[in-house]
């Protein structure tokens, strides 16, 4: 048997010890950074206007399914631009905070593509993305941390849809 995963989304309100979002979306299959904090809304509905930042998307991973290991985690921003005037700010964490258009705090540049083998170490918990004590390594369901991204504008950003961008998480399955 192999592992089965898919993208999950937090949003809402920090709640709990540790914290995670008051709404935990499965299955989710983009990251439309807009003006909103929730998954389903249409971004178009909800644009980031230029000068300012879109809401902080909480996304993670999450492993089903018989394995033996799930290790080696990376993620970055593998491929496609955004545009003019448009910052990708992201960072692995097991920290949620309600999310805001508030400058991402500790988040790196990941504007510029790069290849995956020179990105961020991701680890893996089997109770959820907030675990304060995530590991190397997984041998039974459960989760990434959260890889967080934000929209970052500034007033010369073009008007209209951005470029899209591929942000991949890459791991070891045995």
């Amino acid at each position: 048997m192999a592992a089965t995963f898919e993208f999950n989304e937090d949003n809402g309100a920090a709640t709990g010890s540790p914290a995670k979002g008051t709404t935990r979306t499965t299955a989710v299959t983009q990251c439309n950074w807009k003006n909103i904090d929730d998954v389903a809304t249409a971004y178009s509905s909800n644009p980031v206007i230029a000068g300012l930042n879109s809401y902080i998307k909480y996304q993670f991973g999450k492993f089903t399914g018989t394995f033996n290991q799930i290790s080696a985690g990376l993620w970055a921003h593998t491929a496609g631009t955004l545009g003019t005037g448009i910052t990708l700010a992201g960072k692995v964490t097991s920290t949620y905070a309600t999310p805001s258009t508030t400058a991402m705090s500790g988040s790196t540049d990941m504007t510029s593509a790069i290849a995956i083998g020179s990105g961020a170490t991701v680890l893996f918990s089997t109770t959820g993305p907030e675990d304060a004590s995530p590991t190397s390594t997984l041998a039974a369901a459960g989760y990434t941390q959260y890889l967080a991204t934000q929209a970052q504008t500034s007033s010369g950003a073009g008007a209209g849809d951005s470029g899209t961008a591929t942000l991949t998480l890459r791991y070891n399955e045995n």
